[in-house]
């Protein structure tokens, strides 16, 4: 899984209008859901939980392509950093606990001419040291974007002209022009959406930095320790927001990185809690005593992402044919739908259904049709070898597919794919890499053919980010950017700049629809579904409103403060 969009995202993970995320409930352990926890008596406060994680981050640094790994906001920076805006459980953009209320028209927050946003943080916000978060930190956080080795993007924040800083409790971005997914900038949905502390850095070039630590925090909790065995988490004293400091003492994560030593964690009650990825019988899984969970299709899209000036996907017919080789509703029956009934094949690419009306049906005409596959190849020079794999020029049509080891979902669909892609003469050649290697190494080096992996879509449509001709990273900047499949429309880019800086909704649907088409068009992925999101804990052991965001993009986690132990 991304981060986010921007990550949009791999948070990696998926972003303006505020508008609202559909997460639609199903059952929870023993048949039923539990939508969070109503117990009637008070919470108690103290203790330690352990929780396990599906993926472990190879280092800290939100600013680089580190947090291409969306575990290391999971069980990391979103819970020690601020941000300005964020998203609350149904999507909507809403104000940080850093701010005193979210910049409108009305409150004067937002002016159009220029375009200029205006921020008032709080006055008892502070750092845990109890030195006051100002303007000054927000602004240091936009050069260290800007200015770090390998940063992992700039979009949006290249569209920053200034920042006042004469106020030390307002922040004051005056824009270049019209940016209106302006909420995902410094929080929202971004992998880099973090504000750092300015004292704590001697150079905004924190590439070096945050490699297995923190030394600050903004957040309800402190990081305490960071290690390849576990992440420490606990309670910040001095958090501003008293209702937000947590009532556990101490929270620990531990990877378990393979899904089924994950669930045997959890089922043996090692781990009172985790956020798996959807699996085959998971929902059986979870019928057991004390076990409860909750889940809903959120804004996390997951798809296969082809690098496009590797052979054979340098070729756009040979990229149609791919597609028409993939049995993607092959994939929804056999390996989604005996979980999640509702599952169903995502026919856009770039957004969820659930966020919004952002989604088209463009990619609805691609289905599992070896005789289009044929009529693709052999129409462009292609032709079948004695072992029934299709080859031009002296290369074969075969593929390394690569996809997060040990996630049992996308294992099976890889063997549900590759099998159905021999029959059309397409070969895929399975290898499958630690999440870290393929986030935050293969992908950001764009040194890949086929990857699956998921996306974090933002109640923001803007897919500049992760889809724009000028995001490509490569070695002469730093491999930053996050347009990893090296798609390069100048038609295309010109309307995502161009949806980036119009605010009316119908307008900017309509460019989100044209983008959609060309996407369709040139094929430089192909969507597969808008993933269920699922978290799973103790209810015997666990209180509080657990479950509250499982849908959500910052993962099932992001509101342990409120969790105490029974």
């Amino acid at each position: 899984m991304l981060a986010s969009k921007y990550v949009r995202h791999l948070r990696l993970l998926a972003v303006v209008g505020v508008v609202a995320l559909v997460a639609a409930a199903c059952g929870g352990g023993g048949g039923t859901s539990s939508g969070g926890n109503n117990n009637a008596t008070a919470q108690k406060q103290g203790g330690k939980a352990v929780f396990a994680a599906e993926q472990w981050p190879e280092c800290l640094n939100p600013i680089t392509s580190c947090a291409n790994a969306s575990w290391l906001v999971y069980t990391a920076w979103e819970h020690v950093m601020p941000r300005l805006m964020q998203t609350d459980p149904k999507g909507n953009f809403v104000a940080s606990d850093l701010l005193v209320e979210a910049p409108t028209e009305q409150n004067g927050g937002i002016k159009t001419k220029p375009f200029t946003i205006t921020y008032k943080l709080r006055p008892e916000a502070v750092w845990d040291d109890g030195s006051q978060i100002t303007s000054e930190d927000v602004k240091f956080t936009w050069d260290a974007i800007m200015k770090t080795t390998g940063t992992i993007g700039t979009t949006g924040y290249d569209q920053i002209k200034t920042i006042d800083t004469s106020d030390p409790k307002t922040v004051v971005i005056t824009f270049k022009d019209v940016y209106s997914d302006w909420q995902d900038l410094f929080g929202g949905n971004n992998a880099n959406g973090v504000i750092l502390k300015k004292a704590a850095f001697s150079s905004p070039n924190v590439a070096k930095e945050m490699q297995t630590s923190y030394g600050f925090s903004g957040g309800p909790w402190k990081l305490q320790s960071y290690s390849q065995q576990q992440t420490v988490l606990v309670r910040n004293d001095k958090y501003w927001v008293k209702d937000h400091i947590p009532l556990l003492d101490q929270v620990t994560f531990v990877p378990r990185t393979d899904q089924s030593t994950e669930m045997n964690s959890l089922l043996t009650g090692e781990a009172l809690a985790a956020y798996p990825q959807p699996s085959r019988g998971i929902t059986k899984q979870l019928k057991a005593p004390g076990i409860k969970y909750e889940s809903g299709t959120g804004s996390t899209f997951e798809g296969l992402w082809m690098n496009n000036d590797a052979f054979p996907f340098n070729d756009k017919t040979a990229r149609e044919a791919f597609a028409y080789a993939m049995d993607r509703q092959g994939v929804i029956d056999a390996i989604y739908k005996p979980d999640f009934p509702e599952a169903q094949v995502l026919n856009c690419a770039g957004w969820s259904p659930a966020v919004s009306d952002w989604c088209g049906n463009d990619f609805s005409d691609i289905s599992y049709q070896p005789d289009k596959v044929k009529s693709l190849l052999e129409g462009s020079g292609w032709t079948k070898g004695g072992d029934g794999i299709y080859a031009k020029g002296g290369k074969r049509f075969s593929v390394e597919f690569n996809t997060t080891a040990g996630n049992k979902l996308r294992e099976d669909t890889q063997a549900l794919l590759k099998e159905k892609a021999k029959a059309a003469g397409i070969e895929l050649v399975i290898k499958d890499l630690p999440a870290t290697q393929l986030f935050e190494d293969r992908l950001p080096k764009r040194e890949f053919t086929l990857a699956e992996y998921a996306q974090v879509a933002s109640p923001d449509p803007s897919v500049t980010a992760i889809l724009g001709a000028d995001q490509i990273p490569s070695a002469a900047n730093g491999n930053s950017g996050q347009n990893f499949l090296g798609w390069k429309n100048a038609q295309a880019t010109a309307l995502m700049k161009e949806s980036d800086k119009t605010i009316d909704h119908a307008q900017r649907r309509d460019l989100i629809m044209q983008i959609n088409k060309i996407e369709r068009q040139d094929v430089p992925w192909l969507p597969l579904i808008a993933k269920p999101l699922i978290l799973t804990w103790h209810d015997d052991r666990l209180a509080g409103p657990v479950g509250e965001y499982a849908a959500s993009s910052y993962s099932g986690f992001f509101n342990m403060y409120d969790w105490s132990l029974k």
